[in-house]
């Protein structure tokens, strides 16, 4: 799961249509019918789809329920575990551990994640929500694009569309593992160009930051560098232009039009976002 974009799934009946936009794995409750998940999880793998289960942290009390999750996966050829809400009251060395060595022992990879990090892969990063993301748009000072920050004054934004738009492109190009979810209400052409454009060029898949690529963000301004890539983007209510730190060649995608780029920036319209590759930049 990690690295690849993950759709939460209330209804399982709505999973047609979710690999033809981009998904690759979907995060379901465990129905009270065995039959039923197994039933499910076929019917997503001819689809293409990964599934793994999310999990309340509280159903998770002790050993004999770890064991038997370690069972689930095993028994029901699941990809992963994420417990979702407070820290669940088992030791998570021990759970990552088991969920490691069935990895091995099935020889395809599994995942184990606690709200939005993973333990399993131990370098698997974190998952992102496009709540999150929408949120730290409107905190400064800080790198981290997938905090749960509280979500903007009322007013802050010129319009809504144009920072879930910029809020979507910034969630399916950081390094994280993309969350979805139906409430996202993304529409699905902008889905499917993003989950084409993650597919097309792996940096951007990649869940792992890089150190020495920072993303830099001013009070209205982001620029994030993925590879050969610069995810640039503009949260103010006017026009800005965005420098690159290199030399742009061909913009890939955008979230409005009105884009263009210099010899080392790019001017983006209010509220709006682009993915532009580089030909090369001024450091490494």
């Amino acid at each position: 799961m990690s690295g690849r974009v993950v759709y939460a799934l209330d209804d399982l009946s709505a999973v047609t249509g979710l690999a033809d936009l981009g998904v690759d794995t979907v995060e379901i409750e465990p129905p009270e019918d065995d039959d039923l998940l197994r039933r499910f999880v076929v019917a997503a793998r001819a689809q293409g789809l990964g599934v793994t289960l999310r999990l309340a942290s509280d159903r998770i009390l002790g050993p004999a329920v770890v064991d038997h999750v370690v069972q689930w996966l095993a028994g029901f050829a699941l990809d992963g575990v994420r417990l979702d809400g407070p820290p669940a009251p088992v030791p998570l060395g021990e759970f990552a551990a088991a969920v490691g060595a069935l990895s091995d022992h099935l020889g395809r990879p599994l995942t184990l994640a606690e709200s939005n990090r993973f333990l399993v892969p131990a370098a698997g990063g974190v998952l992102g929500t496009l709540e999150g993301v929408s949120a730290w748009l409107w905190r400064t000072g800080d790198p981290d694009p997938v905090l749960p920050l509280a979500p903007p004054p009322p007013g802050a934004v010129a319009t809504l569309t144009g920072l879930r738009d910029v809020a979507a492109t910034l969630l399916l190009t950081a390094p994280l593992t993309p969350l979805l979810s139906r409430s996202d209400d993304l529409p699905p052409a902008t889905l499917r160009e993003l989950t084409a454009l993650r597919r097309a060029h792996p940096d951007l898949a990649a869940a792992r930051p890089e150190p020495t690529r920072p993303i830099r963000r001013g009070a209205e301004v982001i620029t994030m560098r993925r590879g050969a890539l610069v995810v640039a983007a503009n949260i103010g209510v006017a026009p800005a232009r965005v420098g690159l730190h290199g030399v742009p060649k061909a913009v890939l995608f955008t979230t409005r039009s009105g884009v263009s780029i210099t010899n080392t920036s790019v001017d983006l319209p209010p509220e709006s976002a682009a993915v532009i590759a580089c030909c090369r930049f001024d450091q490494p």
